[in-house]
Protein backbone atom coordinates (compact mmCIF):
# COMPACT_ATOMS: atom_id res chain seq x y z
CA UNK A 1 0.00 0.00 0.00
CA UNK A 2 1.49 3.54 -0.72
CA UNK A 3 1.83 6.46 1.53
CA UNK A 4 -1.10 8.55 1.25
CA UNK A 5 -1.20 11.67 -0.19
CA UNK A 6 -1.96 15.13 1.76
CA UNK A 7 -2.06 18.06 -0.90
CA UNK A 8 -2.91 21.25 -0.68
CA UNK A 9 -3.12 24.81 -2.61
CA UNK A 10 -0.89 27.81 -0.94
CA UNK A 11 -0.95 31.39 -1.98
CA UNK A 12 1.63 33.94 -0.65
CA UNK A 13 2.08 37.13 -1.59
CA UNK A 14 5.44 39.52 -1.80
CA UNK A 15 4.20 42.62 -1.26
CA UNK A 16 6.30 45.48 -1.89
CA UNK A 17 5.13 48.63 -0.16
CA UNK A 18 7.21 51.16 -2.54
CA UNK A 19 6.51 49.88 -5.88
CA UNK A 20 9.10 50.73 -9.14
CA UNK A 21 9.89 49.10 -12.13
CA UNK A 22 11.14 45.17 -11.77
CA UNK A 23 10.10 45.65 -8.38
CA UNK A 24 6.12 44.43 -8.22
CA UNK A 25 3.63 42.64 -5.72
CA UNK A 26 3.58 39.06 -6.97
CA UNK A 27 1.31 36.41 -5.57
CA UNK A 28 2.38 32.95 -5.33
CA UNK A 29 0.18 30.26 -6.50
CA UNK A 30 1.94 26.56 -5.49
CA UNK A 31 0.91 23.52 -4.61
CA UNK A 32 2.30 21.91 -0.65
CA UNK A 33 1.67 18.23 0.88
CA UNK A 34 3.02 15.29 2.76
CA UNK A 35 3.21 11.80 2.82
CA UNK A 36 1.58 9.88 5.38
CA UNK A 37 2.86 6.77 6.05
CA UNK A 38 0.39 4.26 7.61
CA UNK A 39 0.82 2.41 10.68
CA UNK A 40 2.49 -0.96 10.83
CA UNK A 41 -0.47 -1.81 13.33
CA UNK A 42 -2.98 -1.18 11.40
CA UNK A 43 -1.47 -2.60 7.96
CA UNK A 44 -0.74 -5.70 9.73
CA UNK A 45 -4.56 -5.79 10.64
CA UNK A 46 -5.63 -5.42 7.02
CA UNK A 47 -5.65 -7.99 3.88
CA UNK A 48 -2.96 -7.50 1.19
CA UNK A 49 -5.11 -8.93 -1.20
CA UNK A 50 -7.78 -5.96 -0.48
CA UNK A 51 -5.19 -2.95 -1.46
CA UNK A 52 -4.96 -3.66 -5.00
CA UNK A 53 -5.58 -1.45 -7.78
CA UNK A 54 -7.60 -4.35 -9.06
CA UNK A 55 -9.52 -5.00 -5.67
CA UNK A 56 -9.86 -1.24 -5.76
CA UNK A 57 -11.90 -1.47 -9.63
CA UNK A 58 -13.46 -4.44 -8.43
CA UNK A 59 -15.26 -2.63 -5.35
CA UNK A 60 -15.97 0.50 -8.13
CA UNK A 61 -17.81 -1.79 -10.09
CA UNK A 62 -19.83 -3.00 -7.49
CA UNK A 63 -21.29 0.13 -6.09
CA UNK A 64 -23.45 0.42 -9.47
CA UNK A 65 -25.38 -2.59 -8.00
CA UNK A 66 -25.61 -1.31 -4.34
CA UNK A 67 -29.11 -0.85 -3.00
CA UNK A 68 -29.20 1.82 -0.91
CA UNK A 69 -32.03 1.21 1.76
CA UNK A 70 -32.78 4.86 4.11
CA UNK A 71 -32.22 2.79 7.06
CA UNK A 72 -28.30 2.88 6.73
CA UNK A 73 -28.42 6.75 7.43
CA UNK A 74 -30.83 6.43 10.41
CA UNK A 75 -28.75 6.23 13.43
CA UNK A 76 -29.22 3.41 16.19
CA UNK A 77 -29.99 3.67 19.62
CA UNK A 78 -26.56 3.39 20.49
CA UNK A 79 -25.33 6.87 19.00
CA UNK A 80 -27.97 8.26 20.27
CA UNK A 81 -27.33 7.31 23.96
CA UNK A 82 -23.72 8.86 23.13
CA UNK A 83 -25.31 12.00 21.80
CA UNK A 84 -27.30 12.58 24.99
CA UNK A 85 -24.16 12.38 26.71
CA UNK A 86 -22.31 14.87 24.39
CA UNK A 87 -25.23 17.28 24.42
CA UNK A 88 -25.22 16.91 28.47
CA UNK A 89 -21.82 17.89 29.19
CA UNK A 90 -21.70 21.16 26.65
CA UNK A 91 -24.79 22.14 29.21
CA UNK A 92 -22.95 21.12 31.61
CA UNK A 93 -19.61 23.20 30.90
CA UNK A 94 -21.91 26.20 30.27
CA UNK A 95 -23.35 26.14 33.25
CA UNK A 96 -19.71 25.87 35.52
CA UNK A 97 -18.26 28.31 32.86
CA UNK A 98 -21.14 30.98 33.47
CA UNK A 99 -24.02 30.17 35.39
CA UNK A 100 -23.44 28.41 39.13
CA UNK A 101 -20.74 25.65 40.13
CA UNK A 102 -21.62 22.71 42.64
CA UNK A 103 -20.87 21.91 46.34
CA UNK A 104 -19.27 18.20 45.52
CA UNK A 105 -17.59 18.08 42.04
CA UNK A 106 -16.87 14.81 42.26
CA UNK A 107 -20.65 13.90 41.88
CA UNK A 108 -21.35 16.35 38.82
CA UNK A 109 -22.33 15.58 35.59
CA UNK A 110 -19.67 15.46 33.41
CA UNK A 111 -17.76 18.48 31.98
CA UNK A 112 -16.33 16.68 28.65
CA UNK A 113 -18.12 14.08 26.41
CA UNK A 114 -18.03 10.68 26.42
CA UNK A 115 -15.27 9.05 23.80
CA UNK A 116 -16.36 7.93 21.44
CA UNK A 117 -14.28 5.31 19.29
CA UNK A 118 -11.12 7.41 20.06
CA UNK A 119 -7.97 7.12 17.50
CA UNK A 120 -4.79 5.75 18.05
CA UNK A 121 -2.82 8.61 19.89
CA UNK A 122 0.72 7.25 18.43
CA UNK A 123 3.00 10.22 16.47
CA UNK A 124 1.95 9.75 13.24
CA UNK A 125 5.16 9.15 10.11
CA UNK A 126 4.77 12.01 7.84
CA UNK A 127 7.34 13.12 4.96
CA UNK A 128 7.40 16.51 3.88
CA UNK A 129 6.89 17.92 0.11
CA UNK A 130 8.47 20.50 -1.60
CA UNK A 131 6.67 23.25 -2.46
CA UNK A 132 5.91 23.40 -6.01
CA UNK A 133 4.61 26.39 -8.01
CA UNK A 134 2.15 24.56 -9.75
CA UNK A 135 -1.14 25.03 -8.40
CA UNK A 136 -4.34 22.66 -8.36
CA UNK A 137 -6.88 25.27 -9.09
CA UNK A 138 -7.14 24.22 -12.52
CA UNK A 139 -7.18 20.96 -14.78
CA UNK A 140 -3.64 21.79 -16.80
CA UNK A 141 -2.31 22.47 -12.90
CA UNK A 142 -3.84 19.30 -11.24
CA UNK A 143 -1.98 17.46 -13.86
CA UNK A 144 1.24 19.28 -13.26
CA UNK A 145 0.90 18.96 -9.79
CA UNK A 146 0.09 14.92 -10.50
CA UNK A 147 3.46 14.78 -12.78
CA UNK A 148 5.19 16.38 -10.04
CA UNK A 149 4.32 14.20 -6.91
CA UNK A 150 5.19 11.42 -9.43
CA UNK A 151 8.88 12.62 -10.07
CA UNK A 152 9.29 13.45 -6.07
CA UNK A 153 8.45 9.77 -5.40
CA UNK A 154 11.25 9.05 -7.45
CA UNK A 155 9.36 6.52 -9.09
CA UNK A 156 8.70 5.78 -12.83
CA UNK A 157 5.50 6.97 -14.64
CA UNK A 158 3.95 3.42 -14.34
CA UNK A 159 4.91 2.58 -11.10
CA UNK A 160 3.81 5.43 -9.92
CA UNK A 161 0.38 5.56 -11.58
CA UNK A 162 0.13 1.82 -11.74
CA UNK A 163 -0.69 1.26 -7.73
CA UNK A 164 -3.63 2.45 -5.54
CA UNK A 165 -2.84 5.51 -4.34
CA UNK A 166 -4.98 7.13 -1.50
CA UNK A 167 -5.08 11.31 -1.78
CA UNK A 168 -7.01 13.93 0.97
CA UNK A 169 -7.54 17.52 -0.94
CA UNK A 170 -9.77 20.00 -0.40
CA UNK A 171 -12.83 19.91 -1.88
CA UNK A 172 -12.52 22.35 -5.19
CA UNK A 173 -9.13 20.01 -6.06
CA UNK A 174 -11.49 17.12 -5.40
CA UNK A 175 -14.16 18.30 -8.15
CA UNK A 176 -11.53 19.36 -10.48
CA UNK A 177 -9.67 16.18 -10.17
CA UNK A 178 -12.68 13.95 -11.43
CA UNK A 179 -13.25 16.20 -13.80
CA UNK A 180 -9.92 16.41 -15.67
CA UNK A 181 -10.03 12.19 -15.03
CA UNK A 182 -13.33 12.18 -16.85
CA UNK A 183 -12.05 13.96 -20.17
CA UNK A 184 -9.31 11.36 -20.48
CA UNK A 185 -11.25 8.32 -20.29
CA UNK A 186 -10.59 5.91 -22.30
CA UNK A 187 -7.02 5.92 -21.96
CA UNK A 188 -4.80 2.68 -22.19
CA UNK A 189 -2.51 4.59 -20.52
CA UNK A 190 -1.79 4.70 -16.48
CA UNK A 191 -0.14 8.31 -15.98
CA UNK A 192 -2.98 9.76 -18.85
CA UNK A 193 -5.99 7.85 -17.45
CA UNK A 194 -5.32 8.23 -13.23
CA UNK A 195 -7.70 5.87 -12.94
CA UNK A 196 -5.29 4.47 -9.71
CA UNK A 197 -5.37 7.83 -7.72
CA UNK A 198 -8.75 7.76 -5.20
CA UNK A 199 -8.86 11.30 -4.28
CA UNK A 200 -11.73 12.48 -0.55
CA UNK A 201 -11.99 15.04 1.11
CA UNK A 202 -9.07 15.50 4.08
CA UNK A 203 -10.66 15.28 7.68
CA UNK A 204 -9.90 19.24 8.43
CA UNK A 205 -11.50 20.17 4.98
CA UNK A 206 -14.53 17.53 5.87
CA UNK A 207 -15.48 19.88 9.42
CA UNK A 208 -15.06 23.10 7.20
CA UNK A 209 -17.61 22.03 4.64
CA UNK A 210 -19.96 20.78 7.04
CA UNK A 211 -19.64 23.69 9.64
CA UNK A 212 -19.61 26.41 6.76
CA UNK A 213 -22.96 25.21 5.60
CA UNK A 214 -24.33 24.92 9.05
CA UNK A 215 -23.75 28.52 9.39
CA UNK A 216 -24.86 29.91 6.23
CA UNK A 217 -27.85 27.88 6.97
CA UNK A 218 -29.02 29.66 10.16
CA UNK A 219 -26.88 32.82 9.32
CA UNK A 220 -30.46 34.94 8.35
CA UNK A 221 -30.05 38.28 6.30
CA UNK A 222 -28.53 40.79 8.39
CA UNK A 223 -30.68 43.76 6.48
CA UNK A 224 -33.53 42.72 8.34
CA UNK A 225 -33.95 44.19 11.74
CA UNK A 226 -36.52 41.33 12.48
CA UNK A 227 -34.35 38.45 11.33
CA UNK A 228 -33.16 36.42 14.85
CA UNK A 229 -30.34 34.71 12.73
CA UNK A 230 -27.36 33.70 13.82
CA UNK A 231 -25.92 37.30 12.78
CA UNK A 232 -27.49 39.14 15.61
CA UNK A 233 -26.23 36.43 17.67
CA UNK A 234 -22.53 37.28 17.04
CA UNK A 235 -23.49 41.21 16.63
CA UNK A 236 -24.60 40.77 20.30
CA UNK A 237 -21.23 39.22 21.15
CA UNK A 238 -19.80 42.55 19.71
CA UNK A 239 -18.49 40.22 16.30
CA UNK A 240 -18.94 41.44 13.10
CA UNK A 241 -21.11 39.36 11.29
CA UNK A 242 -19.56 39.55 7.93
CA UNK A 243 -16.53 38.91 8.77
CA UNK A 244 -17.62 35.34 10.21
CA UNK A 245 -19.35 34.06 6.86
CA UNK A 246 -15.86 34.26 5.41
CA UNK A 247 -14.53 31.14 4.19
CA UNK A 248 -11.20 32.10 5.23
CA UNK A 249 -10.33 31.72 8.79
CA UNK A 250 -11.55 27.62 9.87
CA UNK A 251 -10.32 28.21 13.40
CA UNK A 252 -12.01 31.23 13.95
CA UNK A 253 -15.24 30.72 12.30
CA UNK A 254 -15.99 27.51 14.47
CA UNK A 255 -14.79 29.13 17.66
CA UNK A 256 -17.43 32.02 16.65
CA UNK A 257 -19.61 28.98 16.27
CA UNK A 258 -19.29 27.73 19.64
CA UNK A 259 -19.53 31.42 21.20
CA UNK A 260 -23.13 31.92 19.65
CA UNK A 261 -23.49 27.97 20.71
CA UNK A 262 -22.42 28.52 24.43
CA UNK A 263 -24.77 32.59 24.56
CA UNK A 264 -27.68 29.75 23.13
CA UNK A 265 -27.32 27.17 25.87
CA UNK A 266 -26.93 30.09 28.92
CA UNK A 267 -30.08 31.73 27.95
CA UNK A 268 -31.74 28.19 27.93
CA UNK A 269 -30.65 27.19 31.61
CA UNK A 270 -31.56 31.32 32.69
CA UNK A 271 -34.63 29.93 31.92
CA UNK A 272 -35.06 26.74 33.17
CA UNK A 273 -33.83 28.53 36.46
CA UNK A 274 -36.50 31.22 36.11
CA UNK A 275 -33.71 33.93 36.70
CA UNK A 276 -34.19 36.20 34.08
CA UNK A 277 -34.88 39.15 35.81
CA UNK A 278 -31.90 38.77 38.27
CA UNK A 279 -28.78 40.78 38.06
CA UNK A 280 -25.97 38.80 36.49
CA UNK A 281 -22.78 38.88 38.97
CA UNK A 282 -19.06 37.60 37.88
CA UNK A 283 -18.76 36.14 41.13
CA UNK A 284 -21.08 32.66 40.38
CA UNK A 285 -23.22 31.09 42.94
CA UNK A 286 -22.61 27.63 44.97
CA UNK A 287 -25.59 25.31 45.01
CA UNK A 288 -26.25 22.01 46.13
CA UNK A 289 -24.60 19.39 43.50
CA UNK A 290 -28.13 17.92 43.16
CA UNK A 291 -29.70 20.82 42.43
CA UNK A 292 -26.88 21.37 40.13
CA UNK A 293 -27.29 18.07 37.73
CA UNK A 294 -31.04 18.53 37.94
CA UNK A 295 -31.16 21.87 35.90
CA UNK A 296 -28.80 20.40 33.78
CA UNK A 297 -30.87 17.43 33.09
CA UNK A 298 -34.13 19.87 32.74
CA UNK A 299 -32.19 22.29 30.15
CA UNK A 300 -31.75 18.83 27.96
CA UNK A 301 -35.35 17.61 27.91
CA UNK A 302 -37.05 21.25 27.30
CA UNK A 303 -34.49 22.22 25.32
CA UNK A 304 -32.39 19.48 23.57
CA UNK A 305 -34.73 16.58 22.68
CA UNK A 306 -36.67 15.37 19.63
CA UNK A 307 -39.57 15.76 22.23
CA UNK A 308 -38.78 19.15 22.75
CA UNK A 309 -38.50 20.05 19.34
CA UNK A 310 -41.42 18.76 17.85
CA UNK A 311 -43.83 20.22 20.58
CA UNK A 312 -42.14 23.75 19.33
CA UNK A 313 -43.46 23.17 15.90
CA UNK A 314 -46.64 25.80 16.68
CA UNK A 315 -44.07 28.19 17.90
CA UNK A 316 -41.38 29.04 14.56
CA UNK A 317 -39.21 31.23 16.63
CA UNK A 318 -38.51 28.62 19.18
CA UNK A 319 -38.46 26.34 16.62
CA UNK A 320 -35.98 27.59 14.99
CA UNK A 321 -33.63 28.17 17.87
CA UNK A 322 -33.94 24.61 18.49
CA UNK A 323 -33.14 23.32 15.62
CA UNK A 324 -30.29 25.92 15.31
CA UNK A 325 -29.17 24.47 18.69
CA UNK A 326 -29.43 20.85 17.41
CA UNK A 327 -26.96 21.94 14.35
CA UNK A 328 -24.64 23.75 16.29
CA UNK A 329 -24.42 20.82 19.23
CA UNK A 330 -23.08 18.88 16.68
Amino acid sequence: MAPILCIDNLDMEERIQLASVGKQTHTFHGTWGYLHIPNNDLLKSLNPDELTLDAFHHALQQVALLDINPQMFLPTSCPSDDYALVWKSQIARVMHKYVATPTDKRSMLPLNPPSIEPISPKKPVIQMLRLTDESNNSAEGIGQVMESLQRQSGLEPDEFFGRLQLMDADLGTCQIFNAIRMLRIPSEHCEHSLNNILMSLGAAHTLWNIAHTILTHHFGNSNAMDDLGVWRYLEALGIPPEKVIQKKDFTKMLDYMEQVHEATIWYCLREVMGKHDEVINEELPVIPTAEWNEIVEQCYLRFCTHDARRQAKSAPQLFNLLNRMQDFST
